[in-house]
Formats: C-alpha cells, structure tokens, sequence
C-alpha cells in the first residue's frame, strides 16, 4: 500500500536520501532460521538452541522404543542466536502439519504430512526500537502499535497507528479538531508534504475501520503492516531526519 511513497522493497534509500529499513523477508524460527532479526534489524540468519514444548496434545501419545510414551508437542518455545548481532531471541511457534496450524478447524479425514514449526510471537518484538530524537508519548504510542501487530491484533495495530498520528499532530501544534482537519492544516503550513498528508489520511481511515465493528471494512494483517511501514518513515522524516542533520551542521 505504503510502498510507492518510499521506493518499496527493492529500494536502501528514499526520495530525500535517507536509508531505509533492511529489506524485511519475515521474522525467523527454527523451521525457517534466517530472516529479520529482532534486535539488530538486519538480514541474518540464526543458530536455533534446543526447542522446549509448552503445550501438548491431550489426546495423543507418541510411543517410543521400549513401550514407553510422551505427549506429542503442539506449541513450542525456541531460543535462536542472530549471527550477526550475537543475540538471542525467544520465538515461540506452533506446529503445522503440512503447512497447516494445528488451531485451524480440521475438515475432513485426518491426513498426514511433513511437521514444520511457525512462529507466532517473537520476544523483542521487531521495529520497536526508537530513536531518542522520536518524543516519548509518541515512540510509546508507535511501539503499542507494533506489539499488536505481532501479537497478530491487526485492527488493535490499526487503531495504535491512528493515535500515533494523533499524537504526531498534538507534538506538531494542531491541538484542536478532528484528526482529518489536523492533517489538513499539517499540509498547509508545510509540516506534512501533500503526498505524506495523503497516506496519513489512509492511517486514519484505516483505523477508524479498526476502531468501529463493520465486517464489510475488516482490517487485514496486510493493511496493518503498511499502516506500520509507513508510519515508521514518518517518524524518521518528521523526526529523525531532521535531528540527524542539525547534528551534522553542528553548533
């Protein structure tokens, strides 16, 4: 959705020369150890330690050598070591059975397949690292964002966003009126760039849709990491950007 306004995938830095996030190809786990690490935000791939099981099957025992039995694991915690930043993360992951999470409603005969494991939440949460130049009512705003997006809460992460921008228009001085006229008046003065005030218009829209039941207007786990996406470079270009070259400038 976001992706035009800041080069898109394949692009390392945008329109006004800032360096964009690492190419995201997805968080890591033990089936799939490589990807976004957590910590350092680049493209790594892990070192995955011993799995533990946490949840197990109550009606299946897996027999073993010498008549004795365990229970057969469906959800599991895995420790795995970036090998570029040299720290851990806790994934915790769910079993699939041929592609196919073990919550999702069976129909049909049971069938086999090949037994994988996909995370499902990941401990640090990815994108919530802030830089300091980024005023902490709205950093805190930006993280509850990404931490509902990850706890698979799309329509949470969607309304989140929608206050993010809240906030960003408090911070910038438009204390009064509805958050549509706020980004208006952000894109008359030049604080917001039109295209910018344009994208932010679908953040609030997107949350709106969020914020209120419509089955027709449901948020997906797509729109919701747009609305992240995009969001997150406009926090660098409000914030970071403009602190990172008064530095460069110096005194």
């Amino acid at each position: 959705m976001f992706g035009g306004i800041f080069g898109g995938k394949n692009r390392s830095i945008g329109k006004t020369g800032e360096k964009l996030p690492e190419k995201h190809e997805g968080l890591p786990d033990s089936t799939l150890p490589h990807g976004l690490c957590p910590r350092c935000q680049k493209q790594s791939s892990f070192d995955v330690a011993n799995p533990q099981p946490v949840t197990f099957d109550p009606d299946l025992q897996l027999m073993e050598r010498g008549g004795s039995s365990s229970p057969v694991a469906l959800d599991q915690v895995s420790i795995l070591y970036c090998r570029n930043c040299r720290q851990g993360i806790v994934v915790v992951e769910e079993q699939c059975v041929a592609g196919r999470p073990w919550r999702e409603p069976k129909t049909g005969k049971p069938s086999g397949g090949v037994i994988t494991w996909k995370g499902i939440h990941w401990w640090p949460a990815a994108d919530t690292q802030m830089s300091a130049d980024v005023p902490v009512t709205i950093a805190e705003v930006f993280q509850e964002a990404v931490r509902a997006l990850h706890a698979e809460c799309p329509r949470a992460s969607a309304v989140m966003a929608r206050r993010t921008l809240e906030a960003i228009t408090v911070d910038k001085g438009e204390t009064t009126g509805v958050l549509a006229d706020r980004l208006k008046k952000l894109a008359s003065n030049g604080t917001l760039l039109p295209t910018l005030a344009d994208w932010a218009k679908e953040v609030r829209l997107v949350g709106n849709a969020g914020a209120h039941f419509d089955p027709i207007n449901s948020v997906s786990k797509k729109d919701a990491e747009d609305l992240i996406a995009f969001v997150r470079e406009l926090l660098r270009y409000l914030y970071e950007l403009p602190a990172d070259l008064a530095r460069r400038k110096g005194p």
